[in-house]
């Protein structure tokens, strides 16, 4: 019987003591004080709101991108091979003592209907799942969602942490946030 309970508590401990593989790289990538402040499209953390409006600006008189809805978000369409069709990212920044810290995006496929199941939010998430791993050449990690526990992806490099997650049948959201200020805000 004693050895039963020893056995017990040794499963027990030793399930308790393995570690989440993306907590794991992201206190790895943390401690090694790399920075990577590049985003895409020269959208990088730490840009006053002037320089992002500026080089937004200069990016929509080249004709790489549009205003989005309402005004509220830049659009960018990526062409893609795989659905014969473009993804829209519609993307605007967070920014903490005006400068940019976050960059929230959404994906969609600029052809989705309900009832074409080939451009549905799962087939989106592989698809921009795997160019993420591309431009940033990185792993995604599913893990839970920190407030209601649903499924994302996550990966880090240095202080740049990129989450995704299925917002509608429609969409992915994209987040892309500086670990360091986020950090700072949360003990402030």
């Amino acid at each position: 019987m004693n050895r039963f309970i020893v056995f017990i508590y040794l499963g027990v401990f030793t399930i308790a003591c393995q570690t989440n593989p993306y907590l794991s790289l992201e206190n790895k990538e943390l401690s090694s004080g790399v920075i990577y402040d590049s985003l895409f499209l020269g959208v990088k953390f730490g840009m006053t709101s002037k320089e992002f409006y500026s080089h937004c600006w200069d990016l929509n008189k080249k004709k790489l991108v549009s205003q989005g809805p309402s005004n509220n978000s830049v659009r960018y369409l990526i062409p893609t091979e795989s659905k014969g069709q473009n993804i829209e990212m519609l993307f605007y920044p967070v920014f903490n003592k005006d400068t940019v810290y976050e960059v929230n995006s959404t994906f969609s496929y600029t052809a989705w209907a309900p009832w074409n199941k080939g451009t549905s939010a799962e087939y989106l998430m592989k698809e921009i799942e795997g160019l993420l791993s591309g431009w940033y050449q990185t792993e995604f990690y599913e893990i839970q969602g920190p407030k209601n526990r649903s499924n994302l992806f996550a990966t880090v490099n240095g202080n740049r942490r990129i989450s995704l997650t299925k917002v509608s049948e429609r969409e992915v959201r994209a987040r892309f946030t500086n670990l360091l200020i986020e950090k700072k805000l949360k003990d402030d």
